[in-house]
C-alpha cells in the first residue's frame, strides 16, 4: 500500500525530537520583524533565536503562512516518490495555510494530496498530527485517516492562557505581508477554533496569572477521569517555568502518562500578549 506522508506547518507545536522520530514534514511559516528581517521559521531562525530577539529588541514579529508555491514545492518530492500526502493545517478561520494547501493540492493528480482543517490552534493541531502519524504507520488509507481525524476532533480539548509582557513594543507591524496568520483573539467565538475551552488572561499581575494557571490545573484535576492520559501536550511561548510547573502537576496530580512540553511562537499571534501557555489533550470518549 502507498505510504502516507504527514505534513503540517511550523506553527504547530511539535517538539523537534518528535518531528525527527516520525519524519513529519514541516512547512516553515514566515517570521517578520521588518522588510529586511524576514525569516523562515525552523530553516533560517530557531524558536529560541526568535525569543532572544524579542527580549533584546522588544519587538513582536508578524507571522505569515507558507504560500501555495511553498507547499507544492514541499509536497512534490513525496509525490514523485510515489507517496501520498496528508497536510493538517491550523484553523482556517485563523490562517490562510488551509486555503494555500488546497491550492497546492490541485497541482497534483486528484487524491494524491489530502488537506485537513484541524479547527484548532497550534497545540491542538499538533495532537491531530500525532494521531495522523499513528494511523499512517498502520498503513491506513488517507480517506480512512481523514475520517478518524474528523471524529477525534470533536473530542479534542485545547486551553490557552495569554499574559502580557509589559516591555514589549506594541507598535510592530507585519509590513503588508500577505498571508498573515491572525490572533485567536480576533475570533468572534472560541467555538470557531474548537469545541473545547479557551481562557485568556490579559494584562494580569503575577498573582492573577498564577491564579489562572492554578484554575487550569483544577479543571484538569476535576476532569481527570475524562482525560486520555496517554498523552498531553503543553506549548509555551516565553513561559518555560510555568510550563514545567504544569507538566509536573499533570503527571503527579492528574496521573498523565506522558506530558510533552514544546517551545512555540504561537503566543506572538496576539501581538500584544506574546507570553502564552497552552495545553491540549483528547477526552477518553475518543479512545479506540
Amino acid at each position: 500500500m502507498t505510504k502516507v506522508k504527514i505534513f503540517t506547518d511550523s506553527l504547530s507545536d511539535l517538539p523537534p525530537t518528535v518531528i525527527e522520530q516520525y519524519e513529519i514534514g514541516i512547512a516553515p511559516v514566515y517570521v517578520v520583524f521588518s522588510n529586511e528581517l524576514i525569516f523562515r521559521h525552523t530553516v533560517d531562525i530557531t524558536t529560541e533565536e526568535i525569543y532572544t530577539y524579542v527580549r533584546e529588541k522588544g519587538t513582536i514579529p508578524g507571522i505569515a503562512a507558507p504560500t501555495s508555491h511553498d507547499l507544492s514545492t514541499l509536497f512534490a518530492p513525496c509525490i514523485a516518490a510515489g507517496d501520498n500526502v496528508l497536510f493538517i493545517s491550523m484553523a482556517s478561520g485563523l490562517s490562510p495555510t488551509y486555503k494555500n494547501a488546497v491550492a497546492a493540492a490541485q497541482q497534483f493528480p486528484e487524491g494524491r494530496v489530502t488537506v485537513i482543517d484541524s479547527s484548532s490552534i497550534s497545540s491542538g493541531t499538533a495532537m491531530m498530527v500525532l494521531r495522523a502519524v499513528a494511523a499512517a504507520r498502520k498503513r491506513r488509507h488517507p480517506a480512512t485517516i481523514t475520517k478518524e481525524l474528523h471524529h477525534s476532533r470533536t473530542n479534542l480539548e485545547e486551553e490557552m492562557l495569554l499574559d502580557k509582557l509589559n516591555f514589549i513594543n506594541q507598535g510592530g507591524n507585519v509590513y503588508g505581508l500577505h498571508n498573515r496568520i491572525k490572533s485567536p483573539l480576533n475570533l468572534k467565538s472560541p467555538a470557531t477554533v474548537r469545541s473545547g475551552r479557551m481562557h485568556f488572561s490579559m494584562n494580569e499581575p503575577q498573582g492573577g496569572a498564577t491564579k489562572a494557571l492554578d484554575k487550569m490545573l483544577h479543571n484538569a484535576f476535576d476532569n481527570k477521569d475524562e482525560i486520555d492520559q496517554k498523552l498531553v501536550l503543553i506549548s509555551q511561548t516565553m513561559a518555560e517555568q510555568p510550563a514545567e510547573y504544569l507538566r509536573e502537576a499533570l503527571i503527579k496530580k492528574v496521573g498523565c502518562d506522558e506530558v510533552l512540553v514544546t517551545s512555540s511562537i504561537s503566543g506572538f499571534l496576539s501581538r500584544t500578549s506574546p507570553r502564552s501557555l497552552g495545553v491540549s489533550y483528547y477526552r477518553r470518549a475518543d479512545q479506540d
